[in-house]
């Protein structure tokens, strides 16, 4: 686990949500996903997922959210 960048990439996540017209649970959900990729590996950028990767990982965790 490295932070670095953590919590840059919340905010990212979060204000890429709300230019993707997402509903802020979603907004949070997309920060909180790409907060944690980053942190789960190593370096700042190194785990910053591409789009369609968020995509995927936000419809795979739909269902645990409701």
């Amino acid at each position: 686990v490295d932070p670095v960048g953590a919590g840059d990439a919340f905010a990212a996540g979060y204000l890429a949500g709300a230019v993707w017209g997402l509903p802020v649970e979603e907004r949070l959900r997309l920060a909180n996903l790409l907060g944690a990729s980053v942190a789960a590996s190593r370096g700042d950028h190194e785990g910053a997922p591409y789009r369609e990767d968020l995509e995927v990982l936000l419809k795979a965790t739909q269902t645990f959210m409701r």
